[in-house]
């Protein structure tokens, strides 16, 4: 949100000076026809060139308001990475300086551009204050026209999205059992229906449902909250891809690699092996992505794709690290299911260290299980499925810290969440 506000310094008290004047040459009946217009005219002259000059004024004065108006969304979009504030002022205070750079014969602006907290919520606010030379080269008013603007905006929503069972027909589209729990300390879980906790816990920065909300959740949930859409419903997923023959891939020793491209028939990676995705794009069609036993799975600027009837299981004490695409239309993705892949996708390895990106599973549900820590390593992951499901021990941890990482977040989730608007 902004608030705008203009601040009215002595302009309009000093314009009205040759006004006065005027009417008092007018009014005035004891001297001649002659002597009153030898007055009037230098007084016309004068009163024209007032007008002018307090037009340009009042023009000035519209377009420094509305530089602050500007300023203060464009650096409030940063406040929603629910951080610090510097970059918001960065961006705000580089915003101003390019709009005074674009302003022909701008007035000299002092700025001052800080993060307060206004009534409970935290804003950005841009204060301008101008001086602009007059016609009159600063005699009249003396020391030219000062004029100021401010404005005030804030983020809508400053939490980051990084949890979302969009799923609208499910009775529980966020399930925790056992003694699971979700970790969200910087950023918020949402249902599109309802969340139910059976023994285990939630603690996040914010919690809430279309629904309801029953178990252990901190804080509590609030419910009622709107639908929020599948922010990627516009994400092409259906490049077809064919496999002449099915062969399966089995990698059991030693460190190998595996360029990115199409995978026909599934890769299981077990043993004592240790397999490095290339970057790129991974599709696994017609087969499963099994990592299992003692075997190790990493990637750096990877995304894998799943087809209808593909899917990963990690299990076992398999080591997992892996970091979404950093560049083109996956940028920020890590895990794609198509949206006619219907299966389960299960984490129940021991080491899933490292899931940066999106997991991004439309019509299928993850299931998190067994009795370890998942992602706890991992600068930031959001999770956006039709369902999500924990049961056993296992702790997921979902981290914001969005501005350490090199993998970008995409719109419509992390700190991207959230239009902006001035406040009053």
């Amino acid at each position: 949100m902004l608030m705008r506000k203009r601040l009215k310094g002595r302009t309009d008290r000093r314009a009205v000076a040759p006004l006065r004047l005027f009417r008092d040459v007018v009014e005035d009946s004891r001297g001649n026809i002659a002597l009153k217009f030898a007055l009037l005219g230098p007084v016309l002259a004068l009163i024209a060139i007032g007008a002018i000059d307090v037009a340009s004024v009042h023009s000035a004065d519209s377009r420094l308001q509305d530089l602050a108006d500007a300023s203060a969304l464009a650096g409030a979009s940063e406040l929603a990475l629910a951080i610090d504030g510097a970059a918001a002022v960065q961006r705000a205070n580089a915003m101003v300086d390019a709009g005074l750079g674009n302003w022909p014969q701008a007035p000299r602006v002092q700025k001052a551009i800080e993060v307060l907290d206004h009534n409970g919520q935290r804003v950005l606010q841009v204060h301008l204050s101008a001086n602009r030379t007059s016609f009159f080269v600063n005699l009249l008013p003396p020391g030219g026209w000062n004029f100021e603007a401010l404005a005030r905006g804030s983020a809508l929503s400053r939490t980051p999205l990084c949890v979302l069972g969009f799923n609208q027909t499910d009775s529980a589209v966020i399930r925790v059992k056992d003694s699971a729990r979700i970790q969200a300390p910087a950023c918020m879980v949402h249902s599109n229906r309802d969340i139910l906790v059976e023994g285990g816990n939630i603690n996040a920065s914010a919690v809430q449902a279309v629904r309801s909300a029953r178990g252990s959740i901190f804080p509590v949930a609030g419910t009622g909250a709107e639908v929020i859409p599948d922010p990627f419903a516009t994400l092409n997923l259906g490049k077809e891809k064919i496999c002449s023959t099915m062969l399966p891939r089995l990698f059991g020793t030693g460190t190998q690699s595996l360029a990115a491209g199409v995978h026909c028939g599934g890769v299981t990676v077990f043993g004592s092996a240790k397999l490095t995705l290339k970057p790129g794009e991974h599709w696994f069609l017609g087969g499963h992505l099994d990592v299992k036993e003692d075997a190790r799975l990493l990637g750096d600027d990877v995304v894998l794709m799943f087809d209808k009837a593909s899917k990963f299981d990690f299990k076992d004490k398999a080591q997992v690290n892996l970091n979404g695409r950093q560049t083109g239309t996956w940028a920020g993705m890590v895990m794609i299911a198509t949206r006619d892949n219907t299966q389960d996708f299960i984490i129940s390895a021991d080491n899933v260290d490292t899931l940066q990106g999106v997991i991004y599973v439309p019509r299928a549900k993850l299931i998190v299980e067994g009795k370890s820590d998942v992602a706890r390593d991992t600068p930031w992951t959001v999770v956006v499925a039709r369902a999500l499901e924990l049961k056993g021990s296992a702790s997921l941890f979902i981290n914001a810290n969005y501005q350490s990482s090199n993998v970008p977040v995409p719109d419509g989730v992390g700190p991207s969440s959230g239009p902006v608007k001035l406040v009053q």
